[in-house]
């Protein structure tokens, strides 16, 4: 029984050095966990300690990946969505993560993006933005000359 709580702690210590380095959520250390072949019986207790210390946070995990994918990717907020709905986070995070979104520089990044891609047809450059998570009213609003 011992030795079964010590490999239990080695592996929330090892979990919680690579939630140090960077922003993960559920899916990921669980990802992580099967490359370490961790056994499925510990896998739910290391998530639930790393919740417990503050290592995983689904608010702050989202606000993250929303914040790198419009600063970084210029992302629209529904290829965002389906990012994080494919992590299986809850619905209320995302939605207010994706709310928290500061309007002008999404519609500067979509206004770049669309101005990148003058030189397509109209066609083209519609679906290259569609393609990347904007809404087409948002494209319209943004591309009315």
């Amino acid at each position: 029984m011992e030795n079964n709580e010590s490999l239990l702690r080695e592996w929330i210590d090892k979990a919680e050095a690579y939630c140090a380095r960077a922003e993960h959520c559920a899916a990921d250390v669980r990802r992580k966990m099967v490359q370490w072949n961790v056994e499925s019986d510990y896998t739910d207790r290391i998530i639930e300690a790393l919740y417990e210390r503050g290592f995983l946070d689904d608010d702050r995990y989202c606000e993250a990946y929303v914040h790198d994918k419009v600063a970084y990717q210029k992302w629209g907020r529904l290829k965002i969505q389906a990012g994080l709905r494919a992590l299986q986070l809850p619905n209320g995070v995302i939605s207010k993560a994706l709310d928290n979104i500061e309007e002008n520089i999404y519609m500067d990044n979509l206004r770049t993006l669309a101005h990148q891609r003058r030189a397509d047809s109209e066609e083209k450059r519609l679906r290259f933005l569609l393609q990347r998570g904007f809404t087409y009213d948002e494209i319209k609003r943004a591309t009315k000359d």
